[in-house]
Order: C-alpha cells, then structure tokens, then sequence
C-alpha cells in the first residue's frame, strides 16, 4: 500500500512537471507592453492554462487563457492538447508546422501571414473547435477560452471569447469594460460560429483575462468572490501587471482564508504603456 501510493505521488509529480512544460517558460518582450500572468492549481495537475507569444511578421501578441471543463487528470491531458492546437493553429509558421506542407514560401504561408487579427483568432477558434468535437466528442470536453490579438504599437485588439468568463479592460481611472462571449465553448459540436471583437488598449489601460475558480473561490462562509469583488481588486492595483495580479491573488486569499480551493485560477494581464 505504501508503495502504491508513493508510486503514485512520483506519477503526479511527473504530470505536474510535464503540464508546466506546456504553459510558457517565460512572457514575450514587447515594446510599449507589459505581460504578467499566474496559474494556481487546485490539485495536483490543472485544467486551466495560459500563453502569450508574438508573431512574425508583424509583431502582433497573442494571448490566451483557456479552462477546460471538470477537473483531475483527465482535464490535465485536455489542458495539453487544447494549448498545443491553438499554438499550431495560430501560428504554424514560427511553430515549424508550415514547413511540413511545402516550403517555406508557400501561399498558405503567404494567406497565413495576409490574413487580418480577427480572421485568424476566428479560424484559430474554428479550428479547435472542431477538431476536438470531431475526433473527441465521445469523451465529452470542452474548453472556454479567452483569444486576444494585440498590436503594441496601436494599442488595438482583436479577441474572441468562445464561452468564458468576460475579460476586462481597465482604466487608470478605474472604469472597466467587459468583453463578453463571441461564441460557444470550444469542442462542443462541430461547425459552431466565432465572431471576433475588437478594441484599442489606451497608453495605461490593462487587458486582464482570467477563468472562472476566480469569481467562483468561496470563502469558509460559502460565500463566493464574484464579478464585482474582481472589478475592486482591479480598481485597487492599477500599476504595473504584475502588482495587479499579485492584488488580485492578495484580494481572493484574503476572502478565502483558509478554505480549500475548489477550481485553479489562472490570472492573465497586458498593460499597454505607451501611446
């Protein structure tokens, strides 16, 4: 029995250490854009994961955050595979994926590289979409996820919000907008439509993307965090990403105390600081 369970914790710490390796070793530098992010795990492997990377050649930053539905192992390996088909997707050319299908100039390169922030978050979307409920449909996952296109020169953003929890933009005055669902959850049924958003991050305004274990955290009363403790934090840490999201983390542990938390967090923001 002992070695059973020892044999176990190795396997665990195995996947945990296989499932950092999915999410990214560090944020990309881009100029006039600051990027933090956390993951918190409730259990030993999570369903939640992030990304942030920049394509070429354009310079535009992706980011995604991204929960896949239950919890454990099972949602560990779907985390994995989500992440993977949206990184090939959005950008199979630094991804070597392109260079599998002729070349390195090729017009699907060329049509990938034209294509506009929106089209490609929508056929990024897609893409997944249908993949997953084509060949996993049986196993019944799914995913909301979080998609952004920002150019840091502009400031201007695409997204698409396929089911997730509404991402805000934050003011330094503290004024906030939601960017709310543009289509379905990703894996549900095939040929779903996505529609695109789209917007301007303004010189000391903050993207901030997070999954549901934030507003949904309890405290030891049962009581849950909420949409509007969420907007509190962020009034309250209008700095640097990286003070906001400690701010935010601060906040949620504060309300939950000691009570054990029953979804992972995971806590992404872009602040825009030039313009």
């Amino acid at each position: 029995m002992m070695r059973d369970a020892e044999s176990l914790a190795r396997e665990m710490e195995v996947a945990r250490n296989i499932q950092r390796d999915f999410l990214p070793e560090s944020l990309p530098i881009a100029m006039g854009v600051q990027l933090e992010a956390a993951l918190h795990p409730a259990r030993e492997v999570s369903g939640d994961f992030y990304d942030a990377f920049i394509l070429a050649p354009a310079g535009t930053i992706i980011l995604v955050v991204g929960d896949v539905c239950d919890k454990g192992v099972g949602a560990a390996l779907f985390m994995a595979l989500f992440r993977s088909l949206i990184r090939a997707s959005a950008d199979p050319v630094g991804g070597g994926a392109i260079q599998m299908i002729g070349g390195r100039r090729t017009l699907v390169r060329q049509a990938i590289e034209a294509a506009s922030p929106a089209d490609l978050l929508t056929r990024v979307a897609g893409f997944t979409n249908d993949y997953i409920a084509r060949l996993h449909g049986r196993t019944n996952m799914f995913a909301t996820v979080f998609l952004a296109a920002l150019t840091p020169t502009t400031g201007q953003f695409d997204y698409v919000n396929a089911g997730h929890e509404p991402a805000i933009v934050v003011g330094p005055d503290g004024g906030t907008r939601e960017l709310r669902p543009t289509g379905p959850a990703l894996g549900l049924m095939p040929d779903r439509v996505f529609e695109a958003g789209a917007g301007t991050l303004e010189r000391g305004h903050c993207l901030f993307a997070f999954t549901d274990g934030l507003v949904e955290a309890r405290s030891p009363a049962g009581e849950v965090f909420g949409a509007e403790r969420v907007r509190d934090a962020l009034r309250a840490s209008t700095a640097a990403p990286g003070q906001l999201v400690r701010g935010v983390m601060d906040a949620l542990q504060a309300f939950t105390g000691p009570a054990e938390p029953h979804d992972d967090v995971t806590l992404l923001a872009a602040k825009r600081t030039i313009g």
